[in-house]
């Protein structure tokens, strides 16, 4: 019963925030297009009126790069460098509106304002980026012991990958399995930032193993929960995106439209994880 009303109460405070989520993802489509709009262009520039891309809709043609040239060299470097910059920006970007939306949930009543809310994210930006650079050293090493290390041995064992084969998928199952455990670990370093207006990113880590100790099942429960339903929307966002090939017109707006709708929904998703941690240890704080 408990588990499902801090579900509950995770998602109506997310719902609540609605304005905040809908800024994130009005600033993370600017630099989507920031990137894409030109990237189109340098493309349009290429190709121009040629075959090309009659030759693209029936699967990528390997005689386009010997038409194409050098500014196929050019094109692979605008795709690889794009695509490094958004994924950079976009986790820097998260992580600064991660203190706003924490410091949402941390309040007891009442909303925050748009100003308020920009001025947390400033204001826990720096501690919130070493606790993120700290749990993806610690999710590293958690990798390596539970992937790395069986996959180095039975290299050495048996002179072979195994990797793939099904008893090998065991350690893939246990290494997901744990990682509720970090992501808690993680949240509730972040929100204990956000109470306490504290810098001090150890000091927070350590809060969030503490916190992860009381009512173990419970926290971890939660986070699996909506890691399972996070991982879903990820993957109908994939799915989506494979099967659809719009085409010209109307169907191209419909699918922005459609994955834009979708990527709000995984926004909504972090926000519901966010806030159901906080629910879960201001219970705690409660007993």
């Amino acid at each position: 019963m408990i588990f499902f009303k801090t579900l509950k109460k995770g998602a109506a405070a997310a719902a609540s925030s609605y304005k905040l989520i809908l800024l994130v993802w009005v600033t993370t489509l600017v630099l989507i297009l920031a990137v894409g709009l030109p990237l189109r262009i340098f493309l349009s520039s290429m190709f121009g009126n040629s075959l090309a891309v009659e030759r693209l809709n029936d699967g990528f043609d390997l005689g386009l790069i010997g038409d194409l040239g050098e500014p196929f060299g050019a094109l692979m470097a605008s795709v690889s460098a794009g695509t490094f910059f958004i994924g950079l920006a976009g986790f820097f970007l998260m992580t600064f509106f991660a203190g706003g939306l924490f410091k949402r949930f941390t309040m007891t009543w009442g909303g925050l304002k748009v100003s308020d809310f920009l001025k947390a994210s400033a204001v826990n930006f720096v501690p919130f980026l070493k606790i993120a650079l700290l749990m993806i050293l610690i999710t590293g090493a958690y990798t390596f012991v539970v992937i790395g290390i069986p996959g180095i041995v039975s290299l050495i064992a048996f002179d072979s990958s195994v990797t793939t084969g099904k008893i090998f998928r065991i350690f893939y199952i246990i290494w997901a399995l744990g990682l509720p455990v970090w992501l808690f670990v993680a949240d509730a370093s972040r929100r204990w930032i956000a109470a306490t207006g504290s810098r001090k990113a150890l000091r927070a880590l350590g809060a969030g193993f503490r916190a992860m100790k009381e009512k173990f099942w419970l926290s971890y429960g939660i986070v699996l929960a909506v890691m399972v339903l996070n991982t879903a929307v990820v993957i109908a966002i994939l799915w989506f995106a494979a099967i659809s090939t719009p085409e010209k017109g109307i169907m191209v707006f419909l699918f922005f439209v459609a994955t834009q709708t979708l990527f709000i929904i995984r926004l909504f998703m972090k926000a519901w994880r966010y806030a159901s941690v906080c629910e879960v240890i201001q219970m705690k704080n409660l007993f």
